[in-house]
């Protein structure tokens, strides 16, 4: 500290106490890795009665104790740096950084012990009559083992393994998000998640600005992953991928009611459409499920070429599960286009009914897709002029 030696060093402490009583405050309103926080701020408290023996006791002002209340206000304040750090940041944001978070309270903790060890020895005689508590208190804090909870814990280890198998159906994405929401009190409300999604855009591009690339990526990823739950969905860009689509079948006759999957969607053990493809090193492409199956049974070869195998390892495909995608998003809306026809053709209603349900049932987005393309709104009017008719 610039100037240390020009301060009353009884001044110093005064300011270094009230820097504790404020950051023991603060620390015990983090919501996420509050019990860490919470352990921090109940050993700040208990420092406050250590300073306040020194001013009582009027503090050796040495050289020695000089540096050791340095060191400590220098610790607090970066304790309560921590504090302002995490205090106000996104729930699901602290969700997933738990563990780190939990990692940079137990050092700092540890770090303020030994500045608390420091300015003791340089005050021995001062603090004889606490002795016992001062040692105790800062042989505690060296010493602290702080870890997230083990429902936090489990959460970011499923979020992990997700990403690194690069899961992103949207039944897993509204899991993960509702089990997400429920641990940080989050309602499952699209305002309330594009909030939550938006503060980890902010993380992701000040992660950028400082140059940290895999914070970025991993951060990206959760984004993705996320963004594809239905409470998630951003309605502009549903009704941009409901156009987007369109505007391909409309190359197709309006005859024409399917698009037939490409040789390369269908699995090589299963034969059906994949919906998690993953690639063995040969290259061959197999559903996820059906693969690690064919492992557990024994198989040491290639289901398509029947070769031996000497690495076993898969990765995701994600090029292809994308165009498995986009061929499914296609034939939705042939459907959708079909049932349109069928209803303005005063066909049976009861069938464009149940086609429509169907479409709910595979895929939610199909849910805002049929009232994009006005088929609720050609249903109400049909049932409208069916009751006025009666």
């Amino acid at each position: 500290m610039a100037g240390l030696e020009l301060i009353p060093i009884g001044t110093i402490l005064t300011v270094v106490t009230n820097q504790v009583l404020k950051t023991a405050h603060a620390a015990s309103d983090v919501l996420i890795g509050k019990e860490s926080f919470k352990a921090l701020s109940k050993h700040l408290f208990d420092i406050e009665p250590v300073l306040k023996e020194l001013q009582l006791q009027e503090l050796n002002d040495s050289q020695a104790a000089r540096v050791a209340l340095e060191s400590l206000e220098a610790d607090v304040k970066k304790a309560n740096n921590l504090v302002d750090k995490y205090k106000n940041r996104g729930r699901f944001y602290l969700l997933v950084k738990c563990r780190s978070i939990v990692e940079e309270v137990e050092q700092v903790t540890r770090d303020i012990g030994k500045s608390l060890a420091a300015l003791s020895i340089a005050n021995t005689e001062v603090l004889s009559r606490i002795s016992d508590q001062v040692n105790r208190l800062q042989n505690e804090m060296q010493r602290v083992e702080f870890e997230a909870s083990q429902s936090q814990i489990q959460i970011v280890d499923k979020l992990n393994q997700a990403l690194r198998e690069q899961k992103l159906d949207q039944a897993f994405a509204n899991d993960m998000l509702e089990e997400i929401s429920r641990a940080v009190g989050v309602p499952v409300e699209p305002s309330e998640i594009s909030k939550e999604l938006a503060s980890i855009r902010r993380e992701k591009e000040e992660a950028a600005d400082r140059k940290e690339r895999a914070e970025c990526v991993f951060l990206e990823q959760i984004i993705q992953l996320l963004s594809r739950a239905d409470a998630a969905r951003d309605y502009e860009e549903v009704e941009r991928q409901y156009f987007e689509r369109v505007k391909v079948i409309e190359r197709y006759d309006s005859r024409e009611k399917y698009i037939p999957p490409l040789n390369p969607f269908l699995c090589s053990i299963t034969g059906a459409v994949m919906v998690d493809p993953v690639s063995l090193c040969t290259g061959t492409t197999c559903e996820r499920s059906a693969i690690k199956a064919w492992f557990e049974d024994g198989n040491r070869t290639d289901p398509e070429t029947k070769e031996v195998l000497e690495d076993t390892t898969f990765g995701s495909n994600i090029p292809l599960r994308q165009s498995i995608e986009e061929w499914r998003e296609l034939n939705y809306c042939l459907v959708i286009r079909s049932i349109r026809e069928n209803l303005l053709s005063y066909s049976d209603l009861k069938e464009s009914l149940s086609q429509m349900q169907a479409l709910v049932r595979e895929n939610s987005i199909n849910k805002d897709w049929i009232s994009i393309g006005d088929l609720t709104d050609i249903v109400i009017s049909i049932l409208g002029s069916s009751m006025t008719e009666k």
